[in-house]
């Protein structure tokens, strides 16, 4: 990725110019770079993950409070940058990838895959 000043002109330009450049900017910064068509394979265990995270973020929302301020609690005693809801759909995924079902509810941050 190359950065830009002034691209194509102007102060600011984003998105693809002659499906071959794709001009962005991202925390501020303006960069172009090729354009590329990502692939989706669809792979049963690329299908799998994807389920479970929609799943996830679906339970999340259906979890008590209680539950919620126990992952709040794990994500802080993790020692790095991590919300309550990235902790428990990390944990979720984990599990699914593991028993290939969802986790029962209420997920708690001690349930272990």
């Amino acid at each position: 990725m190359a950065k830009v000043y002034a691209p194509l002109m102007s102060i600011d330009a984003s998105g693809t110019y002659a499906n071959q450049l794709t001009y962005a900017k991202w925390k501020g910064i303006r960069y172009v770079r090729n354009h590329v068509i990502p692939m989706n394979p669809r792979t049963a265990n690329q299908v799998l993950i994807r389920d479970a995270f929609t799943d996830a973020v679906s339970q999340w929302h259906q979890e008590d409070q209680t539950t919620k301020d126990a992952w709040k609690a794990a994500a802080l005693a993790a020692g790095r940058p991590l919300s309550a809801f990235n902790l428990y759909v990390g944990k979720f995924v984990s599990w699914v990838k593991v028993n290939t079902t969802n986790p029962p509810s209420p997920f708690l941050p001690t349930s272990t895959p």
